[in-house]
């Protein structure tokens, strides 16, 4: 499918004979001997003035001599803007978009134990990782990396330092005792969103449970393998007949608004007629686009069918949504790390049926970015630079985008609370065990006894990676309908 950005590049040169945008009046002439820094910091702002949602917010003055990192950010509206970044190489960007980074292969948090003592816990082990290959497992802790000790003052250094390389993880108790060292290499690792799918047979109901970690159509080879695969499961859902479902989210920091709606359509059996979201852009856009496309121009639709495309724009494949047709409720496990197109997913669902929220308050991102690097070849032997800049606010079909605090759950847990923690899919996993007992098919008095509040968790893996909390539009939407 075509690319966005390609499509707002065109607008952008049609809009900017039509539309009289400001501009600095005491820019100076553009000097031959400009340094690589004010070349590259012109084209970020010309982008921004463009794309960024906050566009007027932009100051009007402007120091192009900076770093293109700091000068990024010195365009940014803080005042409401937590989400925009750029980075150095738009090639890591697009893989990081995709889930592909080099890794080891498992998430972890980073918390503080009994007010003082810095330790690191495993959430999870990726399939087909080198650290499966390992005896690393879920709940294991560790309280050095390199030989280096967790402290309030290095834990964030060496979590964006460390893990990128061959590294040893220092294993210990809970109580800090040693217990053994982890020697982990590193890989380009492709991540498959989905971890976990099952079916449980509880209180006369087929109870389907799914653990999705972030939205992405594949690994940016155009195959939709992934979204595919997630349709196969919904497939097999459908076929055994489930007359529930919890959707696990917990570590799913967002991605991309089609995967996103196309997932929302199995869920709901919505179909391609009906709004899942409603998306605001800045002023400039809109105007164009409402003017090209009327008054609907800016409404994205549930899917019917999961289409690739060629670079033309042609569709080569069209696979039908398996849809679950008999939910009027989901169960959705949340954390403090859920965010962006899983708050998205959310909130779309809730305009059409009740949505259940066990776990924590989740982030409170209720707007998206767009990926922009410089397309021109030549052009990018001086510029590799690429950014991802906040330039719609989602709302869905009711108009509500009232979410960016988050969303409170309705049966308020953390898995951290009760240590050790237990393997994915176990029925008296805390968190799973709060949505089933949410959903009545469990007693509150059946949660686990064990609870522990010393360990206060600070980060995660997931900080290393800010394109994990985003939702992207990647797709244009007017083509979803």
């Amino acid at each position: 499918m075509k690319d966005i950005k390609k499509i707002f590049y065109l607008l952008a040169l049609l809009s900017l004979l039509t539309i009289n945008f400001s501009c600095e009046e005491n820019d100076p002439v553009p000097d031959p001997a400009e340094t690589a820094n004010e070349n590259i910091n012109s084209w970020i702002l010309e982008n921004m003035r463009l794309y960024y949602l906050w566009n007027e917010q932009i100051p009007s003055t402007t120091n192009k001599r900076l770093n293109p990192n700091n000068y990024f950010n010195s365009l940014l509206y803080k005042a409401e803007d937590r989400f925009s970044w750029i980075q150095e190489n738009f090639t890591d960007l697009l893989d990081l978009l995709s889930g592909i980074e080099m890794e080891a292969g498992y998430d972890c948090a980073i918390g503080i134990k009994d007010s003082s003592e810095v330790i690191g816990i495993i959430n999870y082990v990726k399939p087909n990782s080198p650290a499966s290959k390992t005896d690393l497992k879920r709940g294991d802790f560790f309280h050095s990396v390199n030989g280096i000790t967790l402290t309030i003052n290095n834990y964030r250094d060496v979590l964006n330092n460390e893990l990128s390389s061959p590294h040893t993880l220092g294993i210990v108790d809970f109580n800090l005792n040693p217990v053994k060292d982890i020697a982990l290499s590193v890989t380009r690792y492709a991540e498959n969103p989905v971890l976990l799918d099952t079916v449980y047979n509880m209180a006369g109901k087929k109870i389907g449970y799914l653990v999705y970690n972030f939205f992405a159509e594949d690994s940016g080879d155009n195959t939709n393998t992934y979204i595919k695969e997630l349709n196969t499961i919904f497939g097999q859902f459908n076929t055994t007949g489930i007359d529930e479902l919890v959707l696990d989210l917990r570590y799913n920091g967002g991605g991309a608004l089609t995967t996103c709606a196309e997932l929302a359509s199995m869920i709901s059996n919505r179909n391609k007629s009906e709004i899942f979201s409603i998306i605001q852009y800045n002023k400039l856009l809109d105007q164009y686009f409402r003017q090209e496309g009327g008054a609907d121009y800016n409404k994205f639709y549930f899917s019917d069918n999961l289409e690739r495309y060629n670079s033309q724009g042609v569709v080569t494949e069209s696979v039908p949504v398996n849809k679950l047709a008999n939910l009027n409720r989901l169960f959705v496990i949340t954390s403090s790390r859920t965010a962006s197109a899983s708050e998205v997913l959310i909130n779309g669902l809730k305009a059409y049926m009740d949505v259940v929220l066990a776990g924590g308050v989740t982030v409170g991102k209720n707007v998206g970015s767009i990926t922009i690097y410089e397309e021109d070849l030549q052009k990018q032997k001086t510029n590799k630079w690429g950014m991802q800049p906040i330039i719609v606010k989602l709302a869905n079909a009711k108009g509500d985008a009232d979410f960016g605090n988050g969303f409170m759950p309705d049966a308020e847990i953390s898995e951290y609370s009760y240590l050790p923690l237990l393997p994915l899919g176990e029925t008296d996993e805390p968190m799973l065990q709060a949505a089933l007992i949410q959903m009545g098919v469990m007693s509150a008095a059946s949660l686990r006894a064990d609870k522990k509040n010393t360990f206060i968790p600070v980060a995660s893996s997931i900080d290393r990676t800010p394109v994990r909390r985003n939702v992207y539009i990647n797709k244009i939407h007017e083509q979803r309908r």
